[in-house]
């Protein structure tokens, strides 16, 4: 996204837009984080700067038409003096989103009850009512309203991303009748989307991640390591243009082999990228991440020394020290791990983000039990 936003022609709104760029790991952000509910990367947000309040929000990477059109639905929002109905129950269900998601999915099925037939809205509020329904965890019906939806839409990168949230409902649900009808009506869109060049690569990386799990959950390995190659082939075929770009497709190979695979099928590449980007702590922490799954345990806690040594935020801190606790504990360290781990916790009480900071405490005293039950047995 840093790229494309980097070169789009974005002329025509000089004057009616201030550009701000927020670090999510910065406690500077941390009121901002928490006032507007900036729970993951990327959001974005078009606010009215008279009243605060939020006329267009939208999570995930967008293709360039998809930004031009959220920035119109912005201007739209703060500028237009007299709104459609649906269309202003779609900026409703935008600015309660991220606070209080059930209250978005009742303001977006109101805007679509309110559209005329030819809404060009249509497709957006119809994918945002998807994706409030996976934000309330009402896992089936997000993913009966992707399928549902997403076959009569236009294949364009609104379509990849109503099949990605449909999906990730799919795979996040207990396995279940439901689970695989709707897994069925869904994994041949996905293979559609990736046939297409409108879907930006955020969701083609989502698209294979999940048609991995949809293979794993029918037990065929086979096919998740045939989706996870065609996965990594696409991605070796990029040409990061900077180290954005570098991170982001690292990202990816890491993800696909947390799904399933050989770390070490990726473990030259993410050493490069850390090689090249000297100052980031992320590639350290991938190549980290890679050792320990591929039982080199030494090579782990040295990447993450070399993480924690380029001064990490709050959260990059307690990753690297929660990366490198359990290397420890692989190798019999019990007591050093235990000490790390009480240092990850006390990075994971600083972290800006209130969802961030609550979900990383939690997990760090999960594994302080876990290992204090160890050691007593």
């Amino acid at each position: 996204m840093r790229e494309m936003l980097a070169h789009a022609d974005l002329d025509r709104y000089a004057g009616q837009f201030v550009w701000l760029e927020l670090n999510y790991d910065s406690a500077q952000n941390r009121a901002f984080l928490t006032k507007y509910g900036a729970s993951a990367t990327p959001t974005f947000f078009v606010i009215d700067p008279l009243d605060g309040q939020v006329a267009a929000t939208r999570t995930g990477a967008m293709s360039l038409l998809e930004l031009t059109q959220f920035l119109d639905r912005g201007t739209s929002g703060v500028f237009a003096k007299r709104q459609t109905p649906a269309d202003a129950a779609l900026k409703r269900g935008d600015t309660l989103f991220t606070q209080k998601p059930e209250e978005a999915e009742s303001a977006y099925r109101e805007a679509l009850r309110l559209a005329p037939a030819a809404w060009p809205r249509r497709d957006l509020a119809e994918a945002s009512l998807v994706a409030a329904l996976q934000a309330t965890g009402q896992l089936q019906r997000c993913a009966e309203a992707a399928a549902d939806k997403a076959a009569g839409m236009k294949r364009d990168s609104t379509f990849g991303r109503i099949v990605v949230a449909g999906l990730w409902c799919v795979n996040l649900g207990d396995p279940a009748p439901w689970s695989k009808v709707q897994g069925g009506r869904l994994e041949p869109l996905a293979k559609e989307a990736l046939s297409l060049s409108t879907i930006v690569r955020d969701h083609r990386d989502e698209l294979y991640r999940n048609l991995m799990y949809l293979s794993l959950a029918r037990n065929d390995t086979v096919a998740a390591a045939d989706w996870g190659s065609c996965w990594l082939d696409e991605l070796d075929q990029i040409k990061p243009v900077d180290d954005d770009e570098r991170s982001a497709v690292d990202i990816a190979r890491v993800e696909n082999i947390q799904v399933f695979g050989d770390p070490k099928r990726i473990l030259p590449a993410l050493i490069a990228s850390e090689h090249a980007m000297p100052g980031n702590y992320n590639a350290s922490l991938r190549v980290a991440q890679m050792e320990s799954e591929a039982k080199n345990l030494d090579e782990s806690i040295a990447a993450c020394d070399r993480g924690l040594a380029r001064e990490p935020g709050a959260l990059g801190r307690a990753w690297l020290l929660e990366t490198k606790a359990d290397a420890l504990e692989q190798k019999a360290h019990t007591k050093e791990a235990r000490t790390v781990l009480e240092q990850a916790l006390e990075a994971a009480q600083a972290i800006p983000n209130e969802r961030s900071r609550e979900n990383n405490i939690k997990k760090i005293k999960q594994a302080l039990g876990e290992a204090a039950a160890g050691a007593q047995k």
